[in-house]
Order: C-alpha cells, then structure tokens, then sequence
C-alpha cells in the first residue's frame, strides 16, 4: 500500500508543478507572437487533466498528498521567467519545456519500474499513461529546435 501513496503522491506533485510552471509561461508568452504557445496550451490541458485523474485518486485511496513547496514553485516560475526575459523564442522555449519533461520522464520511469509489482493497477496505469504522454510532448516539442 505504501507503493501505491508514494506512486500516486509522485504524480499528483509532478502534475501540479508542470500545471504551475506552464501556466506561468503562457502568462510570460502573453503578447507574443510565438507559435509554440499552442503546443504548450495543449500540453497544459493534457496535464491537468491528468492532476484531476490523480486528484480523484487520491480521494478514493484516502491519502493525503504533499502539496508542493511554495519553494519549489518559486523557484521554478523563477527560472521560466528569467528563461523567456533572456531568449523568448520558440526554440529556446522548446528546450526548456524539454528540460522539464525529460526530468519527469526518468523520475516516473524509475518510480513505475520500483512500484509496479506491489502498487495498485490503476495508480501504476495512470503513471504509464503520463509517461507515455510526456514522451509524446517531447516529441512534438522537437519540432520547434
């Protein structure tokens, strides 16, 4: 069971930062005529549905997550925003939106391969199901290098 909360709990966390950080990057696009913003929009949607999957989740399995730090969120929104000041194209973008996902990518890989005999089917499906999805945004991000 502890598999289980640890796997759900990683990616309720993992969702909320992504949320978060291309949310405030889409505020930092505001006005700009970048072509990528689509792409991130759609990357966004994709994520929160996918923190409203695990939220549901987490209510039925009774677990009572870790929120993100206010730290953590800073931070991030920090290094988006001095990101985009510097260099506001779409390639530039496109790498740093990369950066995060491939983070994400080995983190849930590593944390699927650990829990997935012993954590519930349905949290370790949702996980594979992020995964798979965050392998896709990288691709489609390429195409803006």
């Amino acid at each position: 069971m502890d598999e289980t909360n640890e796997l759900l709990e990683y990616i309720y966390q993992d969702c909320e930062m992504a949320t978060t950080t291309l949310t405030e990057l889409l505020k930092d696009l505001q006005g700009k005529d970048n072509k990528i913003k689509r792409t991130i929009e759609n990357i966004l949607k994709e994520y929160e549905k996918y923190l409203k999957d695990a939220k549901k989740l987490i209510k039925e399995h009774k677990i009572k997550p870790k929120k993100v730090s206010m730290m953590a969120k800073m931070g991030a929104k920090a290094g988006i925003k001095e990101n985009v000041k510097s260099d506001n194209s779409d390639s530039k973008i496109s790498d740093v939106v990369i950066q995060g996902l491939v983070m994400g990518i080995v983190d849930i890989s590593k944390r699927i391969d650990d829990f997935e005999k012993e954590a519930n089917k349905d949290i370790v499906k949702l996980a594979s199901n992020v995964l798979k999805f965050q392998q896709d945004s990288v691709e489609k991000l390429k195409e803006y290098l």
